[in-house]
């Protein structure tokens, strides 16, 4: 019986032992990425090098940026293997939100190349369906499938609202 209480108390104080160790002693703080204030879901479209007619027939999409595991101040731009299948890495100035790639950058969803320029980013700019006021996305690409012709993308922030889901270009 005597064992039975020392076995007892035994697991008993490692139980405990187990619990107060898993304490982080707080909340903790998980801090953000580099590209934080770029991040996130956009609608946008491709439109031929006018600037004005939707290529291809396309409306906006969602495309995402994010950071790249390098947490610097690359980021991923990627139209989710939805239109133009662009998921290629860019540069971003933080101070001036202006962003760009380096000339023929690998596209991860071909086995094309990309390049970047012009791109931007603008705080506060656009107004959605839903009356809120988000920042607008905006770049230039030509791709190795069809060189020579600069495709412009324009976009914004992407809000979530029902009311702001999947619009349409006009």
């Amino acid at each position: 019986m005597k064992n039975i209480n020392i076995i007892k108390t035994l697991i008993l104080l490692i139980a405990v032992s187990l619990f107060i160790s898993c304490d982080e002693g707080g909340d903790p703080v998980p801090g953000g990425t580099n590209v934080e204030a770029i991040a996130g879901d956009w609608w946008v479209v491709a439109l031929e090098p006018d600037g004005i007619t939707p290529a291809y027939g396309g409306d906006y999409v969602q495309f995402s940026t994010y950071n790249t595991a390098a947490n610097d101040n690359t980021f991923w731009l990627d139209d989710n293997n939805i239109w133009m299948q662009i998921k290629s890495k860019a540069t971003v100035n933080l101070s001036s939100l202006t962003f760009e790639s380096e000339p023929n950058t690998q596209e991860l969803y071909t086995d094309e190349t990309v390049t970047v320029t012009n791109g931007v980013f603008t705080k506060g700019t656009y107004t959605t369906e839903s009356n809120t006021v988000v920042d607008e996305i905006s770049f230039d690409a030509e791709f190795s499938w069809d060189p020579g012709a600069v495709y412009k993308f324009k976009g914004h922030k992407r809000t979530g609202f029902l009311e702001d889901e999947n619009p349409h270009y006009e």
